[in-house]
């Protein structure tokens, strides 16, 4: 009986018992964290010599093929995004009414359009157009409180002015509209 009958593990030829790993034809990688060797005498280093003579030189570093690959795809393919869309394009409607109303405070006459645009807003909400629908409320409240106050006011003036032109106008104003004369 030959030694290579004996030996229970035919990958090791020792005998040992130690696992031997298989030679392959390829070489180890090279280590990372080494030092890059040292530049022959004469060179400065890191330069690369000149090439010889006739042939053609390396291209400078930094450029050429990456060195690493792109990391694979994981998971499901990945699809284009949908166009960004707006679910209720007529939101601006109310939007509108309510910025118009409450702008009406300052300007009086705004407060009219801040109506209309409720109304467009509500009948945009009632066909599924949009869904701001307290924005388009609150805009038709504002809005005609503020004309109702406006036409409060302009009856208001009216009378006073009437008030004013009927005691101080005429051939006997009053005696405090001829004080003011006086003073």
């Amino acid at each position: 009986m030959s030694t290579q009958d004996q030996n229970p593990n035919p990958q090791d030829p020792t005998g040992s018992g130690a696992y031997q790993p298989e030679p392959s034809g390829e070489a180890a990688p090279a280590d990372p964290y080494a030092q890059p060797p040292a530049a022959p005498y004469g060179q400065q280093p890191g330069t690369t010599p000149p090439p010889p003579p006739g042939s053609t030189p390396p291209p400078p570093p930094g450029y050429g093929a990456p060195q690493y690959a792109a990391p694979p795809a994981y998971g499901a393919p990945q699809y284009a995004a949908a166009p960004m869309t707006t679910p209720y394009p007529k939101n601006w409607m109310n939007t509108t009414g309510m910025v118009l109303s409450l702008l009406g405070l300052i300007t009086g006459i705004t407060a009219i359009a801040g109506v209309i645009f409720g109304h467009l807003g509500l009948a945009a909400v009632k066909r599924g157009e949009a869904d701001n629908r307290g924005q388009g409320v609150a805009a038709l409240v504002i809005g005609y409180i503020l004309i109702v106050l406006g036409i409060v006011a302009t009856i208001a003036i009216i009378a006073f002015a009437g008030w004013f032109v009927n005691e101080c106008g005429g051939d006997n104003p009053a005696s405090w509209c001829t004080d003011l004369d006086s003073q």
